[in-house]
């Protein structure tokens, strides 16, 4: 198996309203657009229209920010039953959501919290994994998050931790590489060493962004160039993985659709190196 036995699309970026105009306009030529399904789930109007118009030339993959699979709330199936029907309607290839909770008794925090290292988490999330691909008919991915604190890893390692959800529940990987190397900023270990632990058959999908500050003050923004680092990590993986779908993420100070593809095309450049 590679890449979870998912089509890949190369490198792509995350689709923003404020471009709808020139991309409609111009075409540029991106592979493939990733977008977050909250935004987009109950839009109307001319925003549908316009997206619509994009759904016919490129390729649309989404992502979601609000399922909170590491919680103990029940899942949400008024949630899950819009989600896959917006899904099933542009015809998703996969979905992803992350690896976090950011539900606490019915009330959302606003933030991807991280979950503690333990078994009864692993077992736990696992099953609501199961539930949500089987629910929703599609592969689904995980994607690994940024995280400030540990909340436990007393019982494994924050690799050993995925790795077990994702063979345990068979899932995919939504690889975030830029969250692995803020990570091993904060937290200090090798980042390539951690990618190297990680079932990697199993990446599906890969994000990368910039960040906001410098040295070990740092802050997972998504409003920066890719930097260096990130890129060199990315090329690692990709001698382990082959060919994926990645894309460049901008979440604050969204740049020109020309700055944006021309990222998406060095991530493309990157992929197409494995094919």
């Amino acid at each position: 198996m590679r890449n979870f036995n998912l089509p890949w699309y190369g490198g792509g970026a995350g689709l923003r309203h404020q471009h709808f105009e020139q991309i409609l306009t111009e075409k540029p030529a991106f592979p493939w657009f990733e977008i977050i399904v909250d935004d987009f789930v109950n839009i109307g109007g001319y925003v549908r229209e316009c997206f619509e118009e994009i759904r016919k030339n490129y390729r649309i993959v989404p992502h979601g920010v609000g399922m909170s699979i590491g919680s103990t709330d029940p899942l949400d199936m008024d949630y899950l039953s819009s989600v896959k029907k917006f899904l099933d309607r542009i015809d998703a290839p996969w979905y992803s959501d992350h690896l976090c909770f950011t539900m606490v008794d019915h009330v959302n925090l606003e933030s991807l919290v991280p979950v503690p290292f333990t078994t009864e988490a692993v077992n736990h999330i696992s099953e609501r994994v199961k539930f949500v691909q089987e629910y929703l008919e599609r592969p689904f991915l995980l994607e690994n998050v940024t995280r400030y604190i540990t909340v436990s890893d007393r019982e494994m390692k924050e690799s050993e931790f995925i790795s077990s959800i994702l063979e345990r529940a068979n899932c995919g990987l939504l690889l975030d590489v830029t969250n692995i190397t803020l990570n091993s900023t904060y937290h200090h270990f090798d980042p390539l060493e951690f990618l190297k632990a990680l079932p990697l058959e199993r990446v599906g999908q890969v994000h990368l962004a910039g960040w906001e500050g410098e040295g070990d003050d740092v802050i997972d923004s998504h409003d920066a160039p890719v930097p260096p680092q990130v890129w060199e990590l990315f090329q690692e993986m990709l001698k382990r993985t082959g060919p994926t779908s990645a894309i460049v993420e901008w979440d604050k100070s969204i740049p020109p659709v020309n700055q944006l593809l021309a990222e998406a095309q060095t991530a493309d450049r990157l992929i197409r190196e494995f094919a």
